[in-house]
């Protein structure tokens, strides 16, 4: 019987893998939109920011690096992405229906998560790429649930 807390890990990995590989393949398929697209700072107030339209490509970066600007490193980044979010997500479903080896995918999607993107555009890609920093949260809390697991 699988718990109740390795279930919601399992739907909020399957949320953030789907999203990750819409990402990706968005990203892989649209790369020169995505090159294009710098870090716009705006001040639009409340009522102006509800009518503006909402751009895909737009203030993407999680901190203050805007996304790589090269079409070959963002459309190796985002096979990077793509690579990791599909082991992450193979590993959370083996997990749901309570295999072990599910935790192992998952750690090895979690390490091309680190190495991809340090490997094709330095540490930097960390910034702009991957929640993989919530996969090693998750990894430890699938650690947690290792026992419930079968070999």
């Amino acid at each position: 019987m699988r718990s109740q807390f390795l279930t919601l890990l399992c739907v909020l990995t399957f949320l953030s893998c789907a999203w990750g590989l819409v990402d990706a393949v968005v990203s892989f398929a649209q790369t020169d939109a995505v090159s294009e697209t710098p870090l716009i700072e705006r001040t639009l107030t409340p009522e102006e920011k509800k009518n503006e339209p909402k751009q895909y490509f737009e203030d993407r970066s999680s901190g203050d690096a805007p996304m790589p600007g090269d079409p070959d490193q963002i459309r190796a980044l985002s096979v990077a992405q793509f690579a990791y979010s599909l082991l992450t997500l193979l590993g959370a479903v083996l997990m749901f229906n309570l295999r072990r080896i599910g935790f192992w995918v998952y750690l090895a999607g979690v390490l091309v998560g680190i190495v991809a993107p340090i490997a094709l555009a330095g540490f930097g890609a960390l910034n702009t790429s991957f929640g993989v920093f919530f996969s090693l949260l998750f990894a430890g809390l699938y650690w947690l649930n290792i026992k419930d697991l079968h070999p």
